[in-house]
């Protein structure tokens, strides 16, 4: 078996177990309430900001032809996908007004503590690791959300998944996590490419699966402070 070949498995191996975890099964077997929702999509608009921050810096450290297929992942990101005609932050942004939080709220709002921790945690990635380790420690978040690779599907499918049983609420109701479901697949795949071609080798193998395992480490962690956090919201 090529080294790729075996780096792809391990990959998607890791994703897979992800959904194993304790801190995964806590936030997943949450029930959903309007409050708990709100909550929920004001913590994602949080997220979604710093997930900007931690592309730009893999972004400023990684070779040209990286730079250029990251150029392409953030012009979906921050300018215009043209799965739903507006960046993915103004996307969050509707999904927050739709579950009834004002402009104020999105404005003003700040991630809990202990999330906030973790958005050091992942810039830390970014900023700290080399540039191999740091582009997997971003791309292996959105490789856990591919519906292909994840058994049962991906994190916003199954986030979906409850808040039509729980709340009642439709695609339309939640365009973010839609649009999700469906660009995480492709920004996975468009970064494959570059694990094919730089992760071929020992180390640079090896480099990929450490930053991919750090991230998904600060990601249960993440999940757990999220879930913690609406357990104490009441319904």
């Amino acid at each position: 078996m090529s080294l790729a070949k075996q780096l792809r498995e391990e990959l998607d191996r890791m994703v897979n177990l992800q959904f194993g975890t304790s801190e995964f099964s806590k936030f997943l077997s949450i029930k959903y309430t309007m409050p708990r929702a709100r909550f929920l999509a004001l913590e994602m608009a949080a997220y979604t900001r710093n997930r900007r921050d931690c592309w730009a810096y893999v972004q400023g450290a990684s070779p040209l032809d990286v730079k250029r297929a990251i150029w392409q992942h953030e012009g979906e990101e921050l300018m215009r996908d043209p799965r739903c005609d507006t960046d993915h932050y103004s996307l969050q942004v509707k999904e927050c007004r739709l579950l009834g939080i004002t402009p104020e709220e999105i404005a003003n709002t700040t991630p809990t503590p202990q999330t906030l921790a973790t958005h050091y945690a992942w810039l830390y990635l970014a900023l700290k690791q080399n540039w191999l380790s740091a582009l997997a420690s971003s791309s292996i978040l959105e490789r856990r959300n591919n519906n292909e690779i994840v058994k049962g599907g991906g994190l916003s499918l199954r986030i979906a998944r409850r808040w039509r049983e729980d709340l009642g609420l439709d695609w339309g109701d939640m365009p973010s996590t839609a649009v999700h479901k469906e660009a995480d697949k492709e920004h996975s795949d468009m970064m494959w490419e570059i694990f094919e071609k730089y992760g071929a080798e020992q180390p640079g193998y090896q480099a990929v699966i450490e930053g991919a395992q750090e991230s998904l480490k600060i990601d249960r962690a993440f999940r757990l402070a999220l879930a913690v956090a609406m357990e104490g919201i009441e319904c």
